[in-house]
């Protein structure tokens, strides 16, 4: 079985020869830059990986270090990532750390005078990401952040250029760009094509809108904001299909996402959700399905259990984030509510704790008990719960994937546990909010 067809069979809720794994296919399930130059030097490993999404700072994932971590996906990035420069030529770049990576030739970010990365458009500053590297830019301009009217809503829309709400727009050089990178990964790999294109709607608002223009217009002016809603909704989906027509025969997964998810609870409310936007997501999955062959993947993070029947019902086909350290997000849970129309995507091993403080075999162990709940019957791809920062140790980065290799195997046979009398001993000393230390006083469960 070959990496597509391991892939696709987890997607369709089958059991596969083992548990897919994922690294860099999307920009929420790969590495920061600073954690994969540790990771090429503690391998041996040299040449210069290509930085398409030079907003959140993770690279393209190189064929030796996806062949080591037994990787199966690959991305499909955008034209225009973030930053609002196309990926297509590139030059030499020096990251904070001293590793080398090819960055288009289009991003010069500046240095303010606290060492921090600044990035300018026509005298404004759109962004800003700190000197450590450890991660990416963050906006610092929302354009419409005080609008009045419909009439500016209109007006933006067709005018706007520039930063990461580009991605709105499918240019013609998108298109022809698209399209030959799309056949070069289906003629030379057999991993499964991922297209980081990530239709959005509550987050693409939060950058063009700002955060409290957002959610005041929520409360205050709901005729507005969902006016600039289905503005916005319609945007994406008409350059969507321009999308799918060219690059649809050749993917296997289309990424979405909407951050509805905080870490003790639901940003906002499920109803609020479905009232303004639920729809445009819905459409969204229409387009994709009566467009090409790819299934969706929906991402969001912190507690979502209440959104997840909603993203069934649209007809997501995937599920990314598993955040189990949220309030209300044990796997076994959601695995046993949806694991028949959710394939978990993620959730693999928790980043905020065990992957960057805890030793290679706690790593493993947490993998280990994860893989036990949620690989069993397929329906599940493995990645990290979000992507690995940058002060992640490469060790425990090789013991998280090796782990994934070794206790992935159909069928699942990682321990003498049951899976849901692992998950009840599991859940009953707080793993899932806990990790770490339940590891570290060696509870054997």
């Amino acid at each position: 079985m070959n990496s597509r067809e391991r892939v696709l069979a987890a997607l369709n809720h089958e059991e596969p020869d083992r548990v897919p794994i994922d690294l860099g296919s999307t920009c929420v399930t790969n590495i920061n830059l600073r954690a994969y130059g540790n990771l090429k030097r503690h391998l041996g490993l040299g040449g210069r990986a290509r930085v398409f999404h030079t907003w959140v700072q993770v690279p393209e994932i190189e064929p030796a270090v996806a062949e080591r971590l037994h990787v199966d996906t690959v991305t499909l990035p955008r034209y225009k990532m973030s930053l609002g420069i196309p990926n297509v030529e590139f030059k030499p770049w020096r990251f904070v750390d001293g590793t080398e990576f090819l960055v288009p030739v289009d991003f010069t970010p500046t240095i303010n005078a606290d060492g921090d990365f600044e990035w300018w458009e026509h005298g404004i500053k759109i962004a800003e990401a700190p000197k450590e590297g450890t991660q990416g830019f963050a906006v610092k301009y929302h354009p419409l952040q005080d609008v009045r009217t419909e009439r500016e809503i209109d007006e933006w829309f067709e005018t706007y250029d520039g930063n990461f709400m580009g991605r709105i727009k499918v240019t013609d050089e998108e298109l022809v760009w698209a399209r030959e990178f799309a056949q070069r990964l289906r003629a030379t790999t057999d991993k499964a094509i991922v297209a980081d294109y990530v239709f959005g709607i509550l987050f693409v608002t939060e950058g063009i809108l700002g955060f409290q223009t957002t959610y005041m217009s929520l409360i205050n002016n709901p005729r507005l904001i969902q006016y600039f809603f289905d503005r916005l909704v319609h945007e994406q989906l008409v350059n969507l299909k321009r999308y799918l027509e060219v690059v649809g025969e050749y993917i296997d997964v289309i990424l979405s996402a909407d951050d509805v998810g905080a870490q003790k609870g639901p940003m906002i409310k499920v109803e609020t959700f479905r009232r303004f936007l639920l729809d445009g997501h819905r459409r969204f999955c229409e387009m994709v399905h009566s467009h090409s062959r790819a299934k969706v993947l929906f991402h969001t993070d912190g507690s979502v259990m209440p959104f997840l029947q909603d993203l069934v019902d649209i007809g997501v086909d995937a599920f990314n984030t598993v955040q189990t350290d949220a309030a209300n997000m044990d796997p076994m849970e959601i695995k046993k509510r949806f694991g028949k129309h959710l394939t978990l995507w993620g959730g693999g091993v928790d980043t905020h704790r065990v992957l960057p403080w805890g030793t290679p075999e706690q790593v493993r162990e947490d993998v280990r008990r994860r893989i036990a709940i949620m690989a069993p019957g397929g329906g599940y791809v493995f990645a990290a719960i979000h992507n690995i920062l940058g002060d992640v140790p490469p060790q425990n980065v090789l013991a998280a994937f090796d782990a994934a290799y070794e206790f992935g195997r159909y069928p699942i046979r990682v321990g003498p546990e049951d899976p849901e009398e692992l998950a009840a001993r599991l859940a009953a000393i707080n793993y899932w909010q806990k990790p770490l230390e339940a590891l570290e006083k060696g509870l054997n469960v």
